[in-house]
């Protein structure tokens, strides 16, 4: 069994920016864009190759795959393009593959140059993952962006549900980066092409020509832009049988976390939905206020790129005045937990400006603390019971109701934890996690949580054992006594799986299950809500197909 691989950034692109107008590649001895003009080159070469924005005219959803990110320029101008020429209701889908990502600060940089673009381009440097591997997902309105850092034959192999209507080509020349220009790679072009789909690029290599042709497309040698004689266009000539689905009607029982991200995700759309809550039980996402922070692991799997990516979209989904308190020092309690800690400092994975490792602890500066109350509250929000004759309504029924989930969906086999929370009289300096976790709220700290499997009495009954447990623990890891304030204590439930990765499971024709988020709902809620929805709508999936394998399931009320 070959050693795990440790858990890193993507390669950073090795740049000369001694060029006044554009950075170049040395690695691969190639400039990013035009030097007669990079914007016009976009345009001509791409936007027009593809033909756009006749291409979207009628497309209710339209996705654009792109082999080669670079500065975003060719994403900008085609974003520009939508925002003047589509209509209110349509979406743009733009994937993007790029093995060697830009930090924050080079992009920022390359993309100076077009002023016009200037608007758009701060909000893709706002968002901006770094060089944090996998799968990430950008909303900007009615335009999405799924960014792919990974070497173009992994990439192309997670990629779940793609049928792109259009394709642009724009990885350095074929003669200086053969491998985003193989014989494969332009075949799983085809694999993953729509009807009538539309390829452009600047190179009209002998090798690039008869490859799309054998992967199914019809090539076209056009004039070239500038100092290139000749561009390339392309055709997809195969029939494809790959249709968007526009749900009618969704019901979202449950509006906690999951539930009110479900709803988020289906508006994107412009999907009608009914939000429904019983309000028979506390929940999590009743309580005073929740962390947001990534779970981490040391080697490079599905998991640990998943735990990354959709604490990163987290922060992007709360961005607002959610956020109570930002940053929290995660206190180790062994001495195997403060090696490990160092170990993910060096390896990095999130990139600067995230993690830092000092006597105290871990620190992980970009993780929040957040007000539930205040995350997605403008939602219409009908307390009311689920009732199965309401089902002919809707095209999807979706059950986000935590512990509810056992009456609703029994056949699914999740486990069910207690946690109490107490409230201590004294305010801590800041929030600190430590298996269990201590949060600065006004005068007083909130402080948290047991982890007891249910027994045979009231979940939600307060128990001053439990406050005690909590207090208790907070004592042992920072050696200073808090005193149990008077204000009530609450308690919920937690909903996990076996192997404690979340699940969204499909239950029968048109109803599905999205639970076991267990402690890490508020982390993961967005983007299992993004994919579901994805999923449901027939669209390209924000997860890889690794992943995927592990979080969906399929099962019926008869299992």
């Amino acid at each position: 069994m070959p050693p795990p691989i440790p858990l890193t950034q993507c390669p950073a692109p090795s740049l000369d920016w001694s060029r006044a107008d554009t950075p170049a590649a040395t690695d691969f001895g190639d400039i990013y864009f035009s030097t007669d003009g990079g914007l016009e080159e976009t345009k001509a070469v791409f936007l027009q190759g593809c033909g756009l924005p006749k291409a979207w005219e009628d497309q209710a959803v339209f996705t654009i795959s792109e082999l080669g990110f670079g500065s975003g320029l060719n994403f900008l101008a085609c974003w520009q393009l939508w925002n003047t020429t589509a209509k209110a209701d349509q979406r743009l889908h733009f994937l993007s593959i790029e093995k060697y990502p830009f930090s924050q600060k080079d992009l920022k940089q390359a993309l100076k140059v077009w002023p016009e673009l200037s608007e758009l381009a701060e909000h893709l440097i706002k968002q901006w993952p770094g060089r944090v591997r996998g799968f990430h997902r950008l909303d900007f309105g009615s335009v999405q962006l799924t960014l792919i850092h990974e070497d173009i034959d992994a990439a192309l192999d997670q990629v779940s549900n793609l049928k792109s209507n259009a394709w642009f080509l724009d990885g350095f020349s074929p003669s200086k980066n053969s491998d985003m220009w193989s014989p494969s790679v332009l075949k799983r072009i085809g694999e993953n092409s729509a009807n009538h789909a539309r390829l452009a690029s600047f190179s009209v290599a002998g090798s690039v020509r008869t490859g799309l042709i054998e992967a199914g497309f019809d090539v076209f040698k056009k004039s070239g832009f500038g100092r290139k004689r000749h561009r390339l266009e392309a055709v997809y000539s195969k029939p494809i049988q790959h249709t968007p689905i526009d749900p009618d009607r969704v019901l979202i029982v449950g509006a906690g976390i999951a539930g009110r991200s479900l709803a988020r995700a289906l508006e994107k759309r412009h999907i009608a939905y009914d939000l429904i809550d019983s309000g028979d039980h506390p929940s999590a996402s009743g309580n005073p206020a929740a962390l947001v922070k990534p779970r981490f692991d040391l080697q490079d799997r599905a998991e640990s790129r998943f735990f990354l990516s959709s604490y990163l979209y987290a922060l992007k989904s709360y961005d607002g005045p959610a956020t109570i308190e930002t940053g929290i020092l995660q206190i180790p309690k062994t001495d195997a937990e403060t090696k490990r800690f160092q170990k993910l400092v060096t390896q990095n994975p999130l990139g600067d400006g995230h993690l830092d490792y000092s006597e105290k602890g871990l620190f992980i500066a970009s993780a929040r603390i957040i007000d539930p109350a205040l995350i997605f509250s403008d939602l219409d929000i009908k307390k009311q019971k689920y009732d199965p004759s309401v089902d002919d309504k809707y095209s999807h029924i979706i059950f986000a109701a935590g512990y509810g989930i056992h009456v609703l969906a029994p056949e699914l086999e999740m486990r069910y934890s207690r946690g109490q929370l107490s409230w201590a009289s004294q305010r801590i300096e800041h929030p600190i996690a430590y298996g269990g976790y201590a949060i600065p709220l006004g005068s007083q700290s909130l402080v948290g949580a047991t982890h007891d499997r249910l027994d045979a009495g009231d979940p939600f009954e307060i128990r001053p054992d439990d406050d005690e447990k909590n207090i208790a623990a907070y004592a042992n890891i920072t050696g200073e006594t808090l005193n149990l304030s008077s204000k009530p204590s609450r308690a919920s439930v937690r909903v996990t799986t076996k192997n404690t990765m979340p699940q969204i499971a499909k239950l029968g024709d048109k109803k599905w299950a999205l639970t076991g988020l267990g402690s890490r709902g508020f982390t993961y809620a967005p983007l299992l809500a993004e994919a579901l929805i994805a999923k449901i709508c027939n669209e390209v999936a924000p997860l890889e197909k690794a992943l995927i394998a592990q979080v969906f399931t399929e099962t019926t009320p008869d299992d």
